[in-house]
Formats: C-alpha cells, structure tokens, sequence
C-alpha cells in the first residue's frame, strides 16, 4: 500500500489564513513511535503470524523462511516468495538451517520424537472440531470436561497453531508437552500470561 502526499500550494508559496505573517513556534518534539508492519508466512497452507519485521529477520537468519516461502505483508491478500517479495530483499545465498514450522531437533535426533501432551481449555465455539483437530495430530484421547491427552510427533508450538485457528476470542487453552516440559498457550489473558511465565521459568519454588 503507498500513501500518496498531496501537496495543496507550491512550496514557496506564503502562507494564507489567519497566521499569515506571523512567525510560529516550531515543535521540537519526536514524532510518535511507527507502528511496525506485520507480516504473515504460509507453509504447506498454513498461515501463521502476524509477525514484526524483527521477528521475521530471525526466521531469515534461522533458515525457517527461505526463499521459496510465501509471505504477506501488512493489508496485502496475496503471498509471494520471499526471494521476490519487493519489500523484503534478503540475501539467501546463506546455508539453510531449518525451514520455518520444522520442529527443532535435539543433539543426535535425526526425526521429530514423540511427546505426550496434556491440553486443557475453556472452549466455547467449537469443541467438536477442536476434538477433531487433536485427532488429526496424533492420537488423542479426552480425559474429562475439556481436557485432553495427546500423543504426537508435532512440537507444542505446531499444536497450538493448529488449535487456534478453529477458534474464536472467547475461547481458551493450554497446551503442556510432558516429555519435554514445554509449554504454549492462547487467549488466556495479560495477568495470567504474566502469571504463568513467572511461575514456569522461576529459578526455585
């Protein structure tokens, strides 16, 4: 999307109105923060994000987005490769690394392993479908209210995108890898986000 600047009177022409003549006070203050545009990445049609440009650069540089990936900036509908998305321009004549959605192996794994989960929520719109969804990604079994147990070869965080795209914002959950002690999350809210990052990452009880 390009802003086009309309410029009303010539530059040099003087100033018409009630100021004219009079010699105005120049505000020296910082202009207000830019809100960053976001990005989206479509893999194997998945779509995740949005993500800040920052955030985006550290995929680039992990080797998760490489050039053939499609990507959407800000208001744009359409995906193009990265190599050729004209607000991008990134060398990719870097190794690859690891390609954006891979799961981030271990030392000495050569494939994805298989972890337990338990996933517990508050869902409100669609729990058949979240049930189907859970399914799709391993074998799952509900255990009582919405709580789930899952066993799978995709990472929490693989789980979690899944999850939340067949949900809306009254909907909640908590997806706990059990082999691995990771941990993701959705719409659970500022204080409890808080809440839960301080008590997981805590050094000592």
């Amino acid at each position: 999307m390009t802003d086009t600047l309309e410029l009303k009177d010539p530059i040099d022409a003087p100033s018409s109105g009630p100021s004219a003549g009079v010699e105005e006070e120049v505000d020296t203050s910082p202009p207000p923060p830019f809100e960053g545009v976001k990005w989206r990445v479509r893999i194997n049609d998945q779509e995740y994000g949005p993500y800040t440009r920052s955030r985006l650069i550290e995929f680039l540089k992990e080797g998760r987005v490489s050039a053939h990936t499609m990507l959407c900036c800000g208001s744009d509908t359409e995906f193009t490769r990265a190599d050729a998305h004209p607000q991008l321009r990134w060398d990719f004549s870097t190794p690859r690394k690891r390609r954006f959605g891979e799961p981030k192996l271990e030392a000495g794994e050569t494939e994805p392993p298989v972890c337990n989960y338990f996933i517990a929520g508050r869902l409100v719109s669609d729990a058949a479908g979240f049930e189907r969804m859970l399914k799709s990604c391993g074998r799952s079994s509900k255990i009582a209210g919405d709580m789930w147990v899952l066993r799978s070869r995709l990472t929490v965080h693989q789980i979690r995108h899944r999850l939340a795209s067949l949900l809306k914002g009254h909907d909640q959950f908590v997806v706990v890898n059990a082999t691995r002690d990771r941990l993701a999350w959705y719409n659970i809210g500022v204080e409890a986000d808080i809440g839960l990052r301080d008590i997981w990452d805590a050094p000592d009880i």
